[in-house]
């Protein structure tokens, strides 16, 4: 059966160059904001900035029962950013996002610089976890869409949006750094899961019964050697106790190790005129009883292997392909996942930045062992300010 819809959909002939206009606009009012700085006082000042991303997407189903289609325009993202800094040393960030219709909170938290290599956070934020995932940051996302095997880890493991309440403590240097997190192992918002922000006054142990066994601890450490430039090597390792409910099995959260790697040479979209990425993402989920065999013994394991090439000072294509297995220990290939497309800049044109504004448009592609097929293709337009 052909990977294509039978019947060809007619986009509006007005679409790209409606982008393109907006697009436009949205740059010129992200340069003219860009070094905008607030300030609240003589110890107190606070920068506003953002990222915005619309899309334009026709997805589509084979190999399935009923095949479907649909397109459509959309909002991925609708993000705004605080960030405030109290006295030499102290501040504070604050992100929320307005894609899915209404506001809502993804990091809160406050900081202390002790120097210019050691930093102190505490609240809910993105620490170590897979470079692969939120320590690549929205606006420098090589495709439409993060790696999908970073993706599913965090889906099955602090959660989607790859955040938690903690406290970590960071030391960079020039050549690298090292971010240890210590932190409750379930990011939801929910106060009788995640949020723990219980009184005297009430239940002080209100929700779940966890005790220090049932936290999390995850350490993440990269080079970037000046001899060899562009690349950099990582690597991170985890515990969590928590058996959140993204850990169930039949019903049965499950504490887990999970680790992850990575060689990057251009780790940045538009960096250079060649770039190779290669992640490996794992999880191996304690034993149960009492459970089917194909997650007794889980192990999850992925990889991505991504290439992109600068044609232009202000244009990349690039390309990913990725493996999951759902359980090493078990048969079977698993589900591959694959990507092309290319990304425009308008912002590099000036000389700015490549992810200030920028256009992209990729296909991705799903194709497990068994079932349906997922196709999307995509056209974005992203701004940065």
């Amino acid at each position: 059966m052909s990977a294509f819809p039978a019947a060809p959909v007619r986009l509006p002939a007005c679409s790209l160059p409606v982008l393109l206009m907006l697009l436009t606009l949205l740059s010129q009012a992200a340069h003219a904001q860009e070094e905008t700085v607030t300030t609240g006082g003589p110890d107190l000042r606070v920068r506003l900035g953002g990222v915005f991303q619309s899309r334009l997407s026709y997805g589509w189903t084979t190999n399935a029962p009923a095949e479907r289609e649909r397109v459509g325009y959309g909002i991925r993202r609708a993000r705004l950013q605080v960030n405030g800094a109290v006295g030499p040393r102290a501040g504070f960030y604050l992100q929320v996002d307005g894609a899915g219709g209404t506001v809502q909170a993804l990091d809160a938290f406050a900081f202390y610089q002790f120097n210019e290599r050691l930093r102190l956070r505490l609240g809910r934020m993105a620490s170590a976890q897979p470079r692969a995932m939120i320590l690549t940051p929205a606006p420098l996302i090589d495709a439409i869409d993060r790696a999908a095997v970073a993706e599913i880890w965090a889906a099955r493991t602090v959660g989607a949006d790859g955040r938690d309440f903690g406290l970590d403590l960071r030391y960079r240097t020039p050549q690298g750094e090292v971010l240890v997190f210590l932190h409750n192992g379930d990011g939801n918002w929910d106060r009788a899961r995640g949020n723990f922000r219980e009184a005297v006054t009430g239940d002080a142990t209100g929700g779940a019964d966890r005790g220090l066994r049932d936290l999390a601890v995850s350490v993440y450490g990269t080079l970037t050697p000046a001899a060899l430039k562009g690349v950099e090597v990582g690597g991170y390792v985890a515990f969590n106790g928590a058996r959140n409910p993204n850990t169930e099995a039949e019903g049965r959260g499950r504490e887990y190790v999970s680790y992850a790697g990575h060689l990057y040479w251009g780790a940045v979209p538009g960096s250079q005129p060649v770039r190779l990425k290669a992640d490996v993402v794992g999880v191996r989920y304690e034993t149960v009883e009492g459970v089917t065999v194909e997650v007794r013994d889980q192990h999850t394991l992925g990889y991505a292997l991504l290439g992109a090439a600068r044609v232009h000072p202000a244009a990349e294509v690039f390309a990913r392909v990725e493996q999951f297995l759902p359980n090493v220990n078990r048969s079977g290939t698993g589900d591959t996942f694959a990507v092309a497309g290319a990304s425009f800049s308008l912002s590099a044109l000036r000389g700015r930045p490549y992810q200030h504004e920028r256009l992209s448009v990729a296909y991705a592609g799903r194709f497990p062992e068994d079932g349906p097929r997922q196709h999307l293709v995509v056209l974005q337009a992203q701004i940065v300010f």
